[in-house]
């Protein structure tokens, strides 16, 4: 437990984040008060502790930032420096992304150009493995993100059904069974987004390069729903059209013939973990059994497909996760997503106050599964990492030549305005030349956004301006 207090409130989220890694992997109990002041040229930072008969550290950095914006940045920067650099000595603690933190590593990478290499190692103090990892990512990209960002777009749309909730999920997702009054309702809702911002994207300029219709399950759906959806998100000539089929108890014959006239060309088939007392233990309502069945229905009806695994799923040993790795490289879909366990506010292992403590399992099982899918003619392509994830470590998408998902990098990297239908999705406008981001964010909940439809479109023609 670290007491942790800043002189400045409005970066205190931010601290925070690279706190919680370390308390994560201690189980000290201390306090840490940091105070800073900016004064001839130089950022001058003070650390305080109750440790070591009241520890007291000065560290001072040179400070000309070019504007306010720049400014914030480089006291965020510079803080974490500090306090990363004074808490490894005050607990012996080194964390695998030193102190990096947010989601994108990948796009800090390749912003910062030809100095990334020393500043993620001398700045960030990122471990060499996990820094070899990201420039391998970001080369693995290269020719293959966005050459238009000006007209290229992506169309998202979200499906917030499932057959049942998933102990670690906090995603908006919803029991198909008990919503059977709503999916009308929305989906009615949907297809009029979905028209809208078609028409929007075609009258601003923009062609798209990516379908993605995820959830949830979007294969939950009665199938004449999911037909109209398909019907509505189809574009002509679109070089990848993906569908998160996930749960294997969804995909039948019928389902995948619907997919395939639709023209969708990629789709989802997750394991997650290929031991059925996990499967049990985390809600999942079908066996591996089933996820191997459901596999090779997809094969043989020609779709790529995607697969997801989690590391450190509760009751999960290392060797566990080996062989759901070794299973899943044996299968060889186009992609393997290998993510580490991250519990968010909303998830019933959080509610239930699971953690997950065991940091070298975690590096473990995740260093294995790099290990053994590069081996495997796998290549990584994509990385994100979040908040509360086991061992502060990362999510690598990892794909066969030939076979990355265009979408997954597009939404990491950022570089994609996003034209984006249903609860909870957010459009992006991108705009590379300013370097500008703006956002529009739809309700989360289903039912708000049935309830408020005029508000979400009202919202959606103000921001795009048609």
């Amino acid at each position: 437990m670290i007491d942790f207090s800043c002189t400045n409130e409005n970066f205190r989220n931010d601290l925070m984040e690279l706190i919680r890694a370390f308390e994560q992997r201690t189980d000290e109990t201390l306090s840490l008060c940091v105070g800073y002041v900016v004064r001839k040229g130089e950022l001058k930072v003070e650390l305080r502790s109750d440790k070591f008969d009241n520890f007291v550290k000065f560290r001072a950095f040179p400070f000309a930032p070019a504007d306010d914006m720049e400014a914030k940045r480089l006291m965020k920067r510079y803080l974490k420096i500090a306090i990363y650099d004074t808490l490894v000595f005050l607990t012996g603690v080194e964390l695998p992304y030193g102190c990096l933190t947010g989601i994108r590593p990948t796009k800090l990478y390749a912003e910062l150009g030809e100095g990334a290499h020393d500043v993620f190692k001398k700045d960030f103090f990122v471990r060499q493995e996990k820094l070899e990892l990201i420039e391998r990512i970001v080369d693995a990209q290269r020719g293959k993100r966005n050459p238009d960002p000006e007209r290229v777009a992506d169309l998202f749309v979200f499906i917030p059904f499932c057959p049942t909730r998933c102990a670690y999920c906090s995603f908006v997702s919803m029991p198909v069974d008990r919503q059977r009054k709503l999916l009308r309702p929305y989906t009615d809702c949907l297809l009029q987004e979905i028209s809208y911002l078609k028409k929007t994207a075609k009258k601003l300029g923009y062609t798209f390069r990516a379908v993605y219709i995820g959830g949830g399950t979007p294969t939950a759906l009665p199938l004449d729903m999911l037909d109209e959806v398909l019907s509505a998100a189809a574009v002509r000539g679109v070089k990848e059209f993906t569908v998160e089929a996930g749960r294997p108890d969804t995909i039948t014959p019928e389902a995948l013939e619907l997919l395939k006239k639709r023209g969708v060309k990629r789709i989802s088939v997750n394991p997650q973990t290929f031991n059925d007392a996990t499967l049990e233990r985390i809600g999942r309502r079908h066996t591996s059994a089933d996820v191997e069945r459901a596999y090779a229905l997809a094969q043989k009806a020609g779709f790529d497909v995607n697969m997801d695994l989690i590391a450190m799923l509760p009751g999960e040993s290392a060797e566990d996760f080996f062989r759901s790795v070794d299973r899943a490289a044996e299968l060889a879909p186009a992609n393997v997503t290998v993510h580490t366990l991250y519990l968010k506010k909303g998830s019933a292992l959080r509610v239930e106050g699971y953690k997950s403590t065991e940091n070298a399992t975690a590096e473990r099982m995740v260093d294995y599964a790099c290990r053994k899918l590069t081996e495997a003619g796998y290549e990584p392509y994509y990385m994100y990492r979040q908040k509360y994830t086991s061992g502060n470590l990362e999510n690598v998408g990892y794909a066969l030549p030939g076979k990355a998902c265009l979408y997954n990098m597009d939404i990491m990297e950022e570089d994609t305005t996003v034209f984006a239908a249903g609860a909870a999705a957010i459009s992006k406008k991108v705009t590379p030349a300013v370097n500008l981001i703006e956002r529009c964010a739809n309700y989360k909940e289903p039912l708000e956004y049935v309830k408020h439809f005029d508000t979400v479109m009202a919202k959606q023609k103000a921001f795009w301006g048609v």
